[in-house]
């Protein structure tokens, strides 16, 4: 992807002028100082401001680095309850510790696709620097990418295998390609021919590239081993147990099923138990991320330990080292993962 032209960026005396009013009533509104303007006028700055894209800002040149302490976490996913995922809320752990280590502020907003263009952060939310998570189609992510980098601001995004040469850009992302390669492997080992992976139907960046080393892996042994792909309505228990059923259903039992995490791994497991399916005689399950949760499963779930705390601490790194430098030290940070073989397999 090519950066986009460099746009003038739009001041409050361009808003005041498109909404015919002073930079005063811009400010009050911006500073939520309602007591001197009206509904009305409110709605028409508020409209000027989207349009015009203005976004108050806090950049080195200003330099209120020493005053601007903070950094914005964007993450695009439809689930309201986005920090109750484990690999989210172990990213935004090592990222905030980092930060706070250096008297920095995290501001998380979490938000649909559709909202992010009229959310506070991106309007009139003053930080130092982003970083992002984008769920999504690939065409709605990168739509995402632009608007954010379209900030001019330092930029951080998580898990998009993506390159932005000129921009003020860095993606940090774990080798996800390469776990789907890895369990491949594990699996083609012991003879497996018919693999069933199981994704939701959210798209994330990482789970599209598990299964692509998953291709592969099975591609480079020949390609006589066959892979299902089925689509789970999300990553809930019930949602994935439904997927499962439906798919048993109407096909013979598969030699492996591959979650695209652990806990939809997780969920088809318990479905095979309680329909008196042995694990893993009859069916090998293997799962992704390898967080604390999966070793209460028994048998003791195989996976691929996701360094995702990790990541967020390289994100943090690499935000105050940019913000002291004036530049990322590298585009791009790719942390590996590690296979963990467990009883399911």
């Amino acid at each position: 992807m090519s950066k986009e032209p460099t746009r003038r960026r739009a001041t409050i005396k361009d808003v005041a002028k498109a909404a015919d009013v002073s930079a005063m009533t811009v400010s009050n509104v911006l500073n939520e100082r309602l007591q001197f303007v009206s509904p009305a006028t409110k709605k028409r700055v508020e409209r000027e401001i989207e349009r015009l894209g203005y976004r108050r800002q806090a950049n080195a040149r200003n330099l209120r680095v020493a005053e601007q302490r903070s950094i914005g976490m964007v993450i695009v996913d439809e689930s309201p309850a986005f920090l109750a995922d484990f690999f989210t809320c172990q990213v935004v752990a090592g990222l905030a510790n980092v930060l706070n280590g250096a008297d920095f502020t995290l501001t998380v907003q979490g938000m649909h696709g559709d909202q992010l263009s009229s959310s506070m952060i991106m309007r009139n939310f003053e930080v130092a620097g982003f970083c992002a998570m984008i769920s999504g189609h690939d065409a709605d992510r990168h739509a995402a990418i632009r608007q954010l980098v379209n900030l001019d601001q330092p930029l951080i995004v998580f898990q998009e295998p993506i390159a932005l040469p000129g921009a003020d850009f860095c993606t940090i992302r774990q080798d996800d390609c390469g776990g789907g390669r890895l369990i491949g492997d594990h699996l083609l080992a012991r003879r497996v021919e018919d693999f069933l992976a199981i994704v939701p139907s959210q798209d994330w960046p990482a789970i599209e590239m598990r299964v692509k080393g998953l291709r592969e892996s099975l591609a480079a042994n020949g390609g006589a081993a066959r892979l299902t792909v089925i689509t789970a309505a999300s990553e809930s228990f019930a949602d994935v147990q439904e997927a499962v059923a439906r798919y048993l259903a109407a096909n013979p039992l598969p030699g492996a099923i591959v979650g695209a995490n652990d806990p939809i791994a997780t969920a088809a497991m318990l479905y095979l138990f309680d329909h008196g399916i042995r694990v893993p005689d009859e069916v090998r399950i293997v799962g992704f991320n390898g967080f604390e949760a999966h070793r209460y499963a028994r048998p003791r779930l195989t996976t691929v330990d996701s360094p995702a705390y990790a990541l967020g601490e390289q994100a943090g790194k690499a935000m105050l080292s940019r913000l002291e430098s004036g530049r990322f030290e590298r585009p791009e940070f790719v942390l590996p993962v590690h296979f963990d073989p467990g009883a399911t397999t």
